[in-house]
């Protein structure tokens, strides 16, 4: 079995989940109406405009996938698929990989279009760059929230039971997302270790925040910084998941 078969059928498992579509989709044309809507939005006409939907996507369709994703490394125990990926060459890290890379495409793809035809919308309005920066912002602030928010679930299914794992992550997913002066909880919002992509909009697009940074504007720098940070954090999250998923008998 050659990685690129397994990523195919992962394509496949996914595609047919129907109720990762159902999740998914409602809240993307939410997070649609907030992005024009919202007192916050500067639009749909700008290079900005795109960047704050982006964010929006990120933060909202991200809730779905904290809740849908609590078997991502354990599903295959309880398939059978284990013991046909046992037997393929590919170490199982690779497999795993596949795992989640085919979960990603799946899980961008409603996104992606929804930023594509805007981008659409204001090329045929002059914008040459909005091509260009819907596909940048696909890669640099939702793939990451996205992946964040999808490791957070595998690792917790891999180690609780499926509901718990799914009501914890959503509400991990929510502290690290929403911040409210009105509840007394720290954030990683207003820094440089923001997962919903402030410092990478502010930084790299000159886009407003959406949450005012605590130390004077996002820089460049920043946004470097966030985006090694959320790598990072990926790559433990889903590196624990597998750890654990190994260790941990899989639970329905």
């Amino acid at each position: 079995m050659r990685i690129l078969s397994l990523v195919r059928i992962m394509l496949l498992m996914f595609y047919r989940r129907k109720a990762l579509w159902i999740a998914s989709i409602p809240l993307a044309l939410f997070a649609l109406f907030l992005a024009y809507a919202s007192p916050m939005s500067p639009g749909l006409n700008t290079i900005q405009g795109l960047v704050f939907t982006g964010q929006v996507l990120a933060i909202f369709t991200s809730l779905a996938y904290a809740a849908s994703f609590s078997n991502l490394m354990t599903a295959g125990r309880r398939t059978g698929m284990d013991e046909l990926e046992s037997t393929s060459p590919l170490p199982m890290a690779a497999i795993r990989s596949a795992h989640v890379l085919g979960a990603w495409v799946i899980c961008i793809s409603s996104s992606l279009l929804f930023l594509v035809l805007i981008a659409v919308y204001q090329t045929s309005r002059g914008s040459g760059m909005a091509m260009l920066a819907a596909l940048a912002v696909a890669l640099v602030i939702l793939s990451p929230s996205m992946l964040i928010a999808m490791g957070i679930s595998a690792l917790l299914g891999a180690l609780l039971p499926t509901i718990l794992a799914r009501i914890l992550a959503v509400l991990a997913w929510a502290w690290l997302a929403f911040y409210t002066p009105l509840l007394p909880l720290p954030t990683l919002n207003g820094g440089p270790l923001s997962v919903i992509g402030d410092p990478i909009a502010q930084g790299w697009f000159q886009s407003n925040p959406m949450y005012v940074p605590a130390n004077g504007p996002f820089t460049v720098q920043s946004g470097v910084i966030s985006l090694l940070w959320q790598v990072c954090i990926i790559l433990l999250l889903f590196t624990g998941a597998n750890i654990a998923s190994n260790h941990i008998k899989a639970r329905v």
